[in-house]
Parts: structure tokens; C-alpha cells; sequence
């Protein structure tokens, strides 16, 4: 791992939860010459704040009590309720709001994304880097027990570094192998795989509802937002916001088709600002006006 930073990886780096009131730190891999990875073993009581994106992995885990609140990432609300062993991991250069309703002990462990790409080159052998790690709630014994056999290095003085670079590695590789989004195919320069192109489908339409971006679109592929939005219109001939907008046009016309829903209804299942913003998009595609593509139907 020469290529990886030679300094300690330090509490400056993190989220600053140690700044928070209610968040008591018991002990820090600070000080230990940890470069792959920080640590932190705490007290946390309830709380709400928001945090900004971090160039790295977090890892969270339940030591003790019940977690009880939630967690917002990309716009998403997620529930967080599960007892010791609950693990929460938020993937690199994402912000998130925090709720916490309860009191528990937990661990916070951060793992450096340029570990996560040269461990993804390793096991794949080629130069991609590590795919993106999905944000996830959940428990994952193995992953817990992992991260648990780092965390008793913090309790031993006499404990290697390099003993302890092992651990981060084993904790990257099983983030990489289970925790991570699909890894781009082989593709010409400038294009997209047929896989690629079907999986944006099914992204975009699990979430027709909320507000998308390029830039979230492109986090889940592992490319910037310029380079994703220039390769998609090449290989789709339309830019993103028109694609999400026929994609959107799509599921109303099947709700009109199977469904009595009303045409505002339809218009916010759809991810539509409201029903004048779906009439306008389903007439310059459709031809015609949801209420006249539904009467067309039901006459058929």
C-alpha cells in the first residue's frame, strides 16, 4: 500500500461527532499511527445535526443499548432501529442529516477509499477503482466481528501496526466484495455497456417519486457527473433530465392505463411537480393530455 498517504489518519478527517453535545468519546485510534483507518469507541445520546460529505467510508456499529431514529442520505429518510450488532455504513462523499433517539454505545470506524480502490484492483486485477459502497442499514455479523477484532487493538499498547493494517484490509476487502454497487464492465471509450444503460433504468425508475440528480446518478456507476452526462447522451441520444422525464412519462401512462388513480395523484407518484409540470411533459411526448390518453383507453 505505498501509494496510500503516509500520515495518520486523524480525527480532523472525520465527521466531528466528538463536537456534538450529547457525544462522549471513550477512547481513539488517535495518537496509534493508524494511516488506513480511525476508530472511535463513544457515548452517544440523542441528538440532531447534519453532516457534510467525507472523502472516506464510514462504518457504525451498535456496541450497546437499541438504536432508535434516523438517518437521511441523498434525500431518502431511513430508519434506525436495531439493537447491538446493528451496523450502519455510509459510503465516501455523501452528507447526511442525523437523528438519534436513544442513548447507546457505539463504534465508528473509517476506512480510506484509496485502501477500498488499490484492495478492489487486488481482488479484480485490473486498474478500476473499488465501485461505490452503498449506503446500508443493517445487520452483518461478519462484518461486525471484523471490525470488532480491530477495535480490541485499541485496548492493547503493545499491538503492531502492521497487525492492524491486516484487519483494515480484511474489513476493505469484505466492503468491497458485499457492501459495493456493480463494477463497470469493459466498455468502449465514451460508451456504456448494455448492462450499464439497464441498470440506470432500474435505478431511475425505483425512484420515479424522489428528485434526481447527475451527480447521484453518476456516484452509483462510480463516474464524475460531467464524464457520466456526456457518455449517457452519446449512447442514448438524450441528456439524463430527458430520459428521467420519458421514464416518468412511462409510469403514468401505465397508471392511467391500470389504475382509477386521479391525474394529480398520478402526477406526484411520478416524481412531477405538479399536474400542469405532467401534462406539458406527456403531451410533447404522448401527443395528448392525461385525461385524454385515459378516456382513449378505457374506450379500447
Amino acid at each position: 500500500m505505498e501509494r496510500l498517504l503516509n500520515r495518520e489518519f486523524s480525527i480532523a478527517e472525520t465527521h466531528s461527532f466528538e463536537k456534538e453535545e450529547n457525544f462522549a468519546l471513550r477512547k481513539t485510534s488517535a495518537g496509534l499511527g493508524w494511516r488506513l483507518a480511525f476508530m472511535s469507541v463513544q457515548e452517544e445520546a440523542p441528538y440532531k445535526r447534519s453532516f457534510p460529505p467525507s472523502s472516506d467510508v464510514l462504518i457504525c456499529i451498535v456496541n450497546c443499548g437499541y438504536l432508535r431514529g434516523s438517518i437521511t442520505v441523498n434525500g431518502r429518510k431511513h430508519s434506525l432501529d436495531g439493537g447491538p450488532g446493528s451496523v450502519t455504513i455510509v459510503p465516501d462523499k455523501v452528507a447526511f442529516d442525523v437523528s438519534m433517539e436513544s442513548t447507546i454505545s457505539s463504534t465508528h470506524f473509517y476506512i480510506r477509499r484509496r485502501l477500498l480502490d488499490e484492495v478492489a484492483q487486488s481482488i479484480f486485477g485490473d486498474d478500476c477503482p473499488a465501485p461505490p459502497i452503498r449506503f446500508t442499514t443493517t445487520f452483518d455479523p461478519v462484518l461486525e466481528q471484523l471490525c470488532n477484532a480491530v477495535r480490541k487493538t485499541l485496548d492493547d499498547p503493545d499491538v503492531s501496526t502492521f497487525y492492524v493494517n491486516f484487519l483494515v484490509k480484511a474489513v476493505a476487502a469484505y466492503l468491497v466484495k458485499n457492501h459495493a454497487g456493480e463494477r463497470p464492465e469493459a466498455a468502449p471509450a465514451g460508451k456504456l455497456t448494455e448492462r450499464q444503460l439497464r441498470h440506470i433504468r432500474e435505478f431511475i425508475d425505483a425512484r420515479l417519486g424522489e428528485r434526481l440528480a447527475l451527480a447521484q446518478v453518476a456516484h452509483e456507476f462510480g463516474l464524475s457527473a460531467d464524464h457520466f452526462g456526456r457518455v449517457f447522451k452519446q449512447c442514448s441520444g438524450v441528456t439524463l433530465y430527458q430520459f428521467i422525464i420519458r421514464c416518468r412519462v412511462d409510469r403514468a401512462r401505465h397508471l392511467l392505463e391500470e389504475t382509477g388513480m386521479p391525474i394529480i395523484e398520478i402526477a406526484q407518484e411520478c416524481g412531477f411537480a405538479d399536474q400542469v409540470h405532467l401534462t406539458r411533459a406527456f403531451r410533447r411526448i404522448v401527443g395528448t393530455t392525461p385525461a385524454a390518453y385515459r378516456k382513449n383507453c378505457s374506450r379500447s
